[in-house]
């Protein structure tokens, strides 16, 4: 008897015991192996040959290094409208599982902020995995209208944008309320690569970037001069160029002005941001935050991300990134009025 007693409390032990590991084993295969065999969407709201676009390209092609399982990927451009479209396309058909991954952009929280019937998201309810920035755009000018700028009896400066959303455009809409710079706004336009044709053409006299190798390539072709660039200081690579608030100078507004201007131009601050769907299982956005932590420090994709966007961008986690959504994403009502008057004013869309 007693040595069946042994046995029994050795089995049962050996059985909890058991039960333990396969319980860890189970957990760990989940995790390990959950994007086996499996393929993520990379849903962007950026067209082909942009900067957002190239976001989603460096994402689809080096995060799943770093995720268990090793799932293939592939990209899916929903471009126009300041993503909007991308937007709620994302909110209406992603399942929380980690499967559609979305590489967003500034623009998206700028027509949050704008408000309307069209937007049926709201981005203060994503996942947030990371974000990437690139340094502030750099608004630059074709040489033959350099010299129109400041002269209002001379054909207005052309400032062309797909939808009159992007973060950049408070640089020539403020310049023109408060420095009187003597611009237009034309919209419609595709993209980045659409709109720096249209100004190699001469269609469009004025657009900014963040990008460092389109922004180089005009340079060194001859087409343009660099005039301002938004952020708080002179980006590394661009230390002779000022910021527009430089530019400004005793001329900057206050108040509410100031504050309209921030809510546009902050969200640029995020730039590119990646999330997931609302309800995504925490081990899945573990997982997922894990890997972008550890691609925004892999040699190869940083020397890929520099080669797009220039020695001053960086990486921001999910956390920091989804407080910054959450502050630039606070507009009162007088602000939103203040925006809706100066665009009407320069004859860019109301939303």
């Amino acid at each position: 008897m007693k040595r069946t007693r042994v046995w029994a409390l050795g089995a049962s032990s050996l059985a909890v015991f058991a039960l333990g590991i396969f319980g860890v084993l189970s957990q760990t295969i989940a995790e390990e192996g959950y994007y086996k065999g499996k393929t993520i969407k990379v849903l962007t709201q950026g067209g082909a040959g942009g900067g957002t676009d190239s976001a989603a390209r460096i994402v689809a092609r080096f995060l799943p290094r770093y995720l268990p399982g090793n799932p293939s990927t592939y990209v899916q451009n929903i471009p126009g409208a300041g993503g909007i479209p991308a937007n709620n396309y994302f909110s209406r058909k992603a399942k929380p599982d980690g499967l559609i991954i979305f590489q967003a952009a500034s623009s998206s929280l700028t027509q949050y902020n704008r408000g309307g019937k069209r937007i049926n998201y709201d981005p203060r309810k994503y996942i947030y995995i990371g974000s990437i920035r690139r340094g502030g755009s750099v608004l630059m000018i074709s040489k033959e209208a350099r010299k129109h700028l400041k002269d209002p009896k001379a054909d207005a400066v052309v400032v062309g944008d797909p939808d009159g959303s992007r973060g950049w455009l408070p640089m020539p809409l403020f310049g023109a309320e408060y420095l009187g710079w003597n611009v237009r706004f034309i919209v419609g336009y595709s993209g980045s690569a659409d709109m720096i044709l249209a100004l190699r053409q001469g269609e469009l006299h004025m657009i900014a970037t963040a990008n460092a190798t389109l922004i180089n390539d005009l340079v060194e072709e001859n087409v343009v001069e660099l005039v301002t660039q938004q952020s708080s200081e002179r980006r590394i690579d661009y230390p002779n160029v000022p910021t527009f608030l430089e530019v400004l100078g005793d001329k900057r507004p206050s108040g509410i002005p100031w504050q309209a201007y921030n809510v546009w131009a902050g969200p640029s601050h995020l730039d590119k941001f990646l999330v997931v769907s609302p309800g995504t299982p925490a081990k899945i956005v573990k997982i997922l935050r894990e890997a972008f932590e550890k691609m925004v420090k892999d040699p190869e994709a940083m020397a890929v991300t520099t080669r797009f966007y220039g020695p001053s961008w960086v990486a921001t986690g999910a956390k920091e990134t989804e407080a910054l959504v959450k502050e630039v994403t606070n507009v009162s009502k007088e602000v939103k009025d203040y925006l809706r008057k100066l665009r009407k004013k320069y004859g860019l869309p109301k939303s």
